[in-house]
């Protein structure tokens, strides 16, 4: 599958455990993975080669919050194009309006709601990862 995305995918949390678990099972899937603890470590993430084929983007950490790191997404050219998937519980759980104007506004993907449904995430990777020109969901590994 990782062949297909044209980077890593980047796991933005600062729980251990949701961090290490949605590493190990996407991990298990056949993607490459990179981690930030916060949002300041997202955006060195971001600024390195390959660029995320895809964000999963907790809101609420310390040093950087999620909000914080759409915002510099959304003002550097080259990096609104990634799709973000918002994990989290909040804002999930916003009503399904606020929840469509946050997101055209921020240009996110998607909302998973922790703790996230494997088979959903996996849905939601296919549906959204970047991939290199030319590849398709369904091209062979």
């Amino acid at each position: 599958m990782s062949s297909l995305l044209s980077g890593p995918i980047l796991i933005v949390e600062d729980d251990v455990d949701i961090r290490e678990a949605l590493q190990g099972f996407l991990e298990l899937q056949g993607y490459e993975v990179v981690l930030a603890r916060h949002g300041r470590e997202a955006v060195d993430q971001l600024q390195r080669h390959p660029r995320p084929s895809l964000i999963l983007l907790d809101m609420a950490m310390p040093v950087m919050d999620g909000h914080r790191v759409l915002t510099f997404r959304k003002g550097n050219d080259g990096f609104p194009e990634i799709p973000v998937v918002i994990v989290s519980a909040g804002m999930a759980a916003m009503n399904p309006r606020d929840r469509a104007l946050y997101a055209a506004n921020y240009n996110v993907a998607a909302f998973l709601k922790k703790p996230a449904d494997p088979q959903k995430l996996l849905e939601i990777i296919e549906r959204y990862a970047l991939r290199p020109a030319g590849a398709s969901a369904g091209a062979p590994a």
